[in-house]
């Protein structure tokens, strides 16, 4: 088991804010990591129409129709920035199953869909807090999101006029993101998402060699080693889902350099055993959760 001294090292992430608590990928929810001294980040971005970089998760949203006012599911990237930030998504349907799953999530129905932009003028005044930007991109329907290299160019380019390229993490799924983050912005620190096997989720896993998610890299040119593979293509975080994470994989990844950083960690159980393993960061729905477990543990 480690120590409390290791545990008080794990760094923790809000998960797209503080899902489990507030409105997902709000500002609201932002705000709280700092007011419980949460100084790491998780969200999402993704292009609305012109090139307008946005933070939300899915592709779609539901908004009224121009001309008939029905309510209907819009891809966002031909949706105006604008429309979108009108749209109010802080209270969850009562009988839909996100409901279910968070039945402790605040209701905030004035809650709106923030802007890149918004966002980074607000944490530039936040020096401490660490940001993981998973960039939304889909390696096998590429009419979702703008092109990787597009929305990579403009993500980086908020990033480094508000100054915030030197506490970033630019994660995603796909792989081909990642790469053009590279040539962008080598210097700008990469997070490798994984996902080997689906654990019963409706999540298609993206490391598969020969899958379009990897950009085709193969893990059987680094001796079949994932953290291996990785390590080779420059990446300085992997961040796998917990249930696919072994010790043997963790200490390989770290031996190698990296960051490991495990996602979405949410019973006292699970925060529990990735804190023995020794991982660097926890990425929680809960993050006040698991910073109370870290701190019993370490005895503060």
């Amino acid at each position: 088991m480690e120590d409390g001294t290791s545990r008080r090292n794990i760094t923790v992430f809000g998960h797209r804010g503080a899902r489990g608590i507030y409105p997902e990928n709000t500002m609201a929810g932002f705000q709280y990591l700092q007011d419980i001294g949460i100084n790491a980040v998780e969200f999402d971005v993704q292009n609305a129409a012109n090139r307008l970089t946005i933070i939300a998760h899915d592709p779609y949203v539901t908004m009224p129709d121009g001309e008939s006012g029905e309510m209907r599911s819009q891809l966002i990237r031909h949706t105006k920035a604008t429309d979108l930030t009108k749209i109010k998504v802080g209270a969850l349907s009562p009988r839909s199953d996100y409901a279910i799953q968070f039945p402790d999530q605040a209701r905030l129905p004035d809650a709106r869909i923030p802007t890149f932009a918004t966002f980074c003028m607000w944490a530039a005044q936040h020096p401490l807090l660490m940001l993981n930007v998973e960039v939304k991109s889909h390696a096998e329907q590429a009419d979702l999101y703008d092109p990787p290299e597009i929305i990579v160019s403009d993500v980086v380019d908020l990033l480094g006029k508000h100054n915030l390229c030197h506490r970033c993490i630019l994660s995603s799924f796909d792989w081909r993101v990642l790469l053009a983050c590279a040539e962008r912005a080598p210097e700008l620190t990469r997070g490798y998402l994984t996902l080997e096997q689906n654990h019963g989720t409706t999540m298609v896993p993206n490391i598969v060699d020969g899958s379009s998610w990897m950009g085709g890299v193969t893990r059987a040119d680094h001796d079949g080693s994932l953290p291996q593979t990785i390590a080779a293509l420059g990446g300085k975080v992997w961040c796998p889902y917990f249930k696919d994470l072994t010790q043997d994989a963790l200490v390989r990844a770290q031996d190698l350099g990296l960051v490991v950083n495990v996602w979405t960690v949410n019973t006292l159980d699970d925060i529990n055993r990735m804190a023995d393993m020794g991982v660097n960061g926890i990425i929680s729905d809960y993050p006040a959760r698991v910073q109370n477990v870290l701190a019993q543990c370490a005895g503060v």
